[in-house]
């Protein structure tokens, strides 16, 4: 029954019921939990594995989001080349490295990182700004390097955005209520000849503080003492839970208002960004409905995390998209600069 509600949990709007959203995180914990309750239970009683197997079987739709089993690999022939681009979505954390400050180094990770990828369209969160910076090494030659790839550029420093492009690009103005539209700008993009939308996101994270952190990191970590165990389930109770309920429903809001926007304008569209939140969430499923794809599900093999800062093990960068394409091949980048991890998902056109 907890497998069942934790992964349905993203169908209940966290403004109404926000404890289903919380139960909903929990999936993969339920999985493993059952996992070992029927390694048991065929040691004792085998019936009682098919009460977990029904569960999952119940589940399956979440558990095939959370973890895809897509076999066949996203290479490409020579001639589907001609027919494929690619989208790298990155929370970049400002250029900063995540690792620290290192003067070994000659130039800043992330940056490489993108130009060694060589993706058709970059779309980046906590990207404010294009300069060379000594602290961070980021370097002249890279700067000039990116702008010389990607000719057309948009780097909105109020809304931390920024997506390069080597397709022609122009912003489109949409009207959302401005407290929550510095979170998420829309482009159009002729890709190909084709006229595509794509949607930057950065959906409301938890805003934890340092305090914050390392009480979650002490409530990781088995108590010392009953009365240690009480005191730290009272703490979570009033200060994390109350901030991951403000956040999710934050994002609710937000979910709706992009989603708003892609049937106001309607015609192929890509949404993709920092979710700050897991792939079956409710603002996922909102924005997803159901003529958008989860790039992930579609082309992907097993589970991942995208964010590996302070223990929370996530996947909340999400790519999700409708049009007359596929998603083929989603990679995540072996870099740890950056809090996040990339996502680099390649598209195929159908056939004319």
């Amino acid at each position: 029954m907890l497998t069942i509600f934790s992964a349905y949990g993203g169908t209940f709007n966290p403004e109404k019921f926000v404890i289903a959203s919380v139960t909903a995180m929990l999936l993969p914990l339920m999985l493993m939990a059952g996992a070992m309750m029927i390694i048991l239970n065929l040691l004792f009683d085998r019936r009682l594995s098919l009460i977990i197997l029904t569960g999952w079987s119940v589940s399956l739709p979440s558990i095939m989001t959370f973890s895809p089993i897509n076999i066949e690999t996203g290479s490409i022939t020579e001639s589907e080349k001609e027919r494929a681009f690619s989208l790298l979505t990155y929370n970049v954390l400002h250029f900063w490295d995540f690792r620290g400050h290192n003067p070994d180094l000659d130039n800043n990770s992330t940056i490489s990182y993108i130009l060694n990828t060589d993706a058709d369209i970059v779309n980046l969160q906590e990207a404010e700004y294009l300069h060379s910076d000594s602290h961070w090494h980021i370097t002249q030659q890279q700067v000039d390097s990116l702008r010389k790839r990607y000719p057309y550029m948009a780097i909105n420093a109020a809304r931390d955005l920024s997506v390069y492009s080597k397709y022609p690009m122009e912003l489109v103005p949409t009207h959302i209520d401005p407290s929550i539209s510095y979170t998420m700008a829309c482009f159009r993009l002729d890709i190909k000849g084709q006229r595509i939308h794509l949607m930057n996101v950065h959906l409301k994270s938890i805003g934890l503080t340092d305090e914050d952190k390392i009480l979650y990191k002490e409530a990781m970590d088995m108590p010392e003492s009953k009365s240690q165990l009480k005191k730290e389930i009272k703490e979570v109770k009033s200060k994390l839970i109350s901030k991951l309920t403000e956040a999710f429903r934050t994002r609710a809001i937000q979910a709706k208002a992009v989603r708003e926007v892609i049937d106001s304008i309607g015609g192929p569209f890509i949404v993709a960004g920092d979710f700050n939140d897991i792939p079956d969430c409710y603002a996922v499923r909102t924005i997803r409905s159901t003529d958008m794809n989860d790039a992930y599900s579609d082309a992907a093999f097993g589970p991942t995390i995208t964010y590996h800062a302070d223990r929370f093990y996530f996947r909340i960068d999400q790519v999700l998209y409708r049009g007359p394409f596929k998603a083929i091949d989603i990679e995540k980048g072996n870099i740890s600069s950056s809090d996040h991890s990339p996502l680099l998902t390649t598209f195929l056109f159908d056939k004319p």
